[in-house]
């Protein structure tokens, strides 16, 4: 199953991720940032955010560029992948939901209408 990912920016992609590790930078844990910095490595060596959108691909990928990387080091970049492409991919497309939504809103709405109520 492939979405149509032409939408999702990887310089958007791309800021996500050295953001968190900018965060980690400023008090998280050695291994926390270590995983961050091993995201960005293998985000830059991709260069697309659909790879990302899939657990099972972003594993494969992570393992292709770091094959003798240990399991749990494995688990959490893969997650940090796959979560942040997956959040982009959830607020690029909610912003296009809601405004339909909104613009559907605004046209089923009627006019105010002043009514006279007995005192």
């Amino acid at each position: 199953m492939m979405k149509n990912t032409e939408f999702l920016n990887f310089e958007d992609y791309y800021k996500r991720l050295e953001k968190q590790t900018e965060y980690l930078s400023h008090g998280g844990t050695d291994y926390r940032l270590k995983t961050a910095e091993l995201s960005l490595l293998i985000a830059n060596k991709v260069k697309h955010v659909s790879p990302f959108l899939y657990p099972e691909q972003t594993k494969n990928l992570v393992l292709q560029f770091m094959s003798n990387i240990d399991d749990e080091r494995l688990y959490d970049v893969t997650k940090m992948l796959y979560v942040n492409a997956k959040e982009l991919e959830k607020n690029v497309t909610k912003s296009g939901v809601l405004k339909a939504s909104v613009d559907e809103r605004m046209k089923n709405k009627k006019p105010i209408r002043l009514v006279k109520t007995k005192r």
